[in-house]
C-alpha cells in the first residue's frame, strides 16, 4: 500500500513541476480602409474608361470590370465595354500591415452600343456592309468544331470531314452592317447539347452584335452577340475570338457556356465558310 502512495506522490509532483506553455498574444493588423479609384473616359471614346487605384499601400489588388478585360491587377489599366448600359466596377485590395481585404465599387454608365467602321474585317464578315449582309455556315472540312481545355487547344474533339450532324450544316450565321443585326437561321431545328446532343425544335434569338477590334485573346478581333446567342453550338460562349476572317473563310475561337449562358471551362474552335 505505501508504494503505492508514494508513486502516487511522485506522479502528482512531476506535474506540478511542469511549467504550462502559454501563448503569447497575437495582434492583427487594423482592417484595410475602403481603397479610393478614379474612373476617367477615354477622350473621344465613349465606350472606353480608364480605371485607377489612388488609395495608398496596397500590395495587391483585383479589379471586377464587367467589361473587357473583366478582371485586371494592375495599377490603372484601361476597360471597355461594347454595349450600352450601366456597369459595375470594384477595386479589392490588401494592404502592407493591414489585416483582411477592402473593396469599393463605383457605376459607370455607356451611352451607346460601340460601333465600327465599315472597313477591313467588318467589310469581310458583312458582305462590304451591304444591305443584305452576309450569311455564314459550317465547313465540310475536319475539324469544323475542335474543343479543348485551353486556347486553340484541340485534345478533346475534332469533328471528322464532312461529320456533323446535317441540321448543323444548314444552319446560317448572318450578319449586317445596318443595325449592327445577327440572325440564326436554324430552319427550325438544333442540336441540343444540354439534352444528349438532341436535333430538336429551337427558336434562335435574333438582335444586335458589336465589333470589338482588338480585345480578345492575343489582341484578336472580336465578335460580341448577347447572352444566351451563339454561333456554332448551344454550349458555346456569346464572345467570339476571330483567328482568321477572309472573303471566303471565317474561324473563331469561344469558351464554352453553360445552360444559363454564363462561361465555362473549355474552348471551342468552329470553322465556317460564306455562303
Amino acid at each position: 500500500m505505501m508504494n503505492k502512495i508514494i508513486v502516487f506522490l511522485l506522479m502528482m509532483i512531476t506535474i506540478l513541476s511542469c511549467d504550462p506553455q502559454s501563448e503569447k498574444d497575437v495582434t492583427l493588423g487594423p482592417l484595410p480602409g475602403s481603397p479610393d479609384f478614379t474612373v476617367v473616359f477615354v477622350p473621344n471614346d465613349s465606350n472606353r474608361v480608364v480605371v485607377t487605384d489612388v488609395s495608398s499601400d496596397n500590395f495587391s489588388r483585383l479589379w471586377i470590370t464587367g467589361g473587357n478585360p473583366t478582371t485586371s491587377k494592375l495599377q490603372s489599366d484601361t476597360i471597355y465595354f461594347p454595349k450600352k448600359g450601366e456597369y459595375s466596377i470594384t477595386l479589392n485590395i490588401s494592404q502592407t500591415g493591414g489585416n483582411g481585404t477592402a473593396s469599393n465599387t463605383k457605376k459607370v454608365i455607356i451611352t451607346k452600343d460601340a460601333q465600327a467602321p465599315c472597313t477591313g474585317a467588318v467589310g469581310l464578315l458583312t458582305g462590304e456592309c451591304g444591305p443584305s449582309g452576309k450569311c455564314w455556315k459550317f465547313s465540310q472540312v475536319g475539324g469544323a468544331i475542335t474543343v479543348g481545355p485551353t486556347y486553340g487547344s484541340g485534345e478533346w474533339f475534332k469533328s471528322p470531314a464532312g461529320g456533323l450532324v446535317p441540321s448543323q450544316y444548314d444552319d446560317r450565321y448572318c450578319f449586317t452592317f445596318d443595325g449592327a443585326n445577327f440572325d440564326y437561321k436554324n430552319q427550325g431545328r438544333s442540336v441540343n447539347p444540354f439534352n444528349g446532343y438532341v436535333d430538336e425544335p429551337f427558336t434562335p434569338v435574333t438582335g444586335p452584335y458589336t465589333f470589338s477590334a482588338g480585345t480578345g485573346q492575343n489582341g484578336a478581333d472580336q465578335i460580341i452577340l448577347n447572352k444566351g446567342q451563339f454561333m456554332g453550338t448551344r454550349d458555346s460562349y456569346f464572345e467570339l475570338d476571330i483567328v482568321k476572317l477572309t472573303e471566303t473563310e471565317l474561324i473563331i475561337r469561344a469558351p464554352f457556356a453553360k445552360a444559363n449562358g454564363d462561361k465555362a471551362d473549355g474552348w471551342f474552335e468552329f470553322k465556317f465558310v460564306a455562303e
